[in-house]
């Protein structure tokens, strides 16, 4: 027969391990539910940048939003990344496909993990292809939608 001791035991060990499931099922569903907003919104930024409309892209930034673009200095708010992306696409870089690896949450931030596939084509010339990978911070917003709010990438080594 148990003790009442390890009855109480007992007892707390299943209620924590339910309390910790409950969480992590929580958690995971949280994770879920960014993912597929950020997936989104990343579908929109890519639509977006096909049509060149800079004001969207840089709608898309949180107000004190910070880009890291590789070997220059770091842009800070929505109207120099809207001219960012804007420099890039008269530049020659046609379309930007983005694939989400990982994502993680942590209240109302999130952390992404993902590549994307650049279409280049400078004015008289084949298009070509380049593959970065990256990281954004995102931040939930008061209505609930996410924008982002640091974003850094870098080149992928070319395919051999």
């Amino acid at each position: 027969m148990l003790s009442t001791r390890a009855v109480v035991l007992l007892s707390a060990l299943i209620a924590i391990s339910s309390t910790a499931s409950a969480g992590s099922k929580a958690n995971d569903e949280g994770v879920g539910d960014a993912r597929a907003a950020i997936e989104a919104a990343n579908a929109k930024f890519s639509e977006a940048f096909a049509r060149g409309d800079a004001k969207a892209l840089s709608a898309m930034y949180t107000s004190d939003a910070i880009v890291f673009p590789p070997d220059s200095e770091m842009i800070r708010g929505n109207g120099a990344i809207g001219e960012f992306w804007k420099a890039q696409r008269d530049g020659g870089v046609k379309s930007a496909a983005l694939t989400t690896i990982d994502v993680e949450t942590s209240g109302d931030v999130a952390y992404e993990v993902g590549k994307v596939s650049l279409t280049i084509q400078p004015a008289g010339k084949e298009p070509t292809t380049a593959l970065a990978k990256y990281v954004v911070v995102w931040k939930r917003q008061a209505d609930g939608s996410w924008k982002l709010h640091r974003d850094i990438w870098n080149s992928l080594p070319a395919k051999r």
